[in-house]
């Protein structure tokens, strides 16, 4: 199968977990929170193999967003 598929499927999962592990507890920042764990999820089970551009905006996102938190 296509390894980089793969790979965006796994870092939806990666960026979903740590976005619930580090849930907000002002009330904006969690809806947003919210939003957007069910974007990511919207677009974990519409991605094909074939989306190329959306599995390399996917790269970019994480690398972002762990970059961003000092995640390791």
């Amino acid at each position: 199968m296509n390894p980089a598929y793969q790979r965006a499927l796994a870092q939806l999962d990666e960026l979903m977990a740590d976005i619930r592990k580090q849930a907000a507890a002002s009330c904006s920042t969690a809806e947003q929170e919210d939003l957007t764990l069910t974007r990511l999820n919207a677009l974990k089970h519409s991605l094909r193999p074939e989306h190329s551009r959306a599995i390399a905006d996917i790269d970019r996102y994480h690398q972002r967003h762990f970059h961003t938190h000092e995640h390791h």
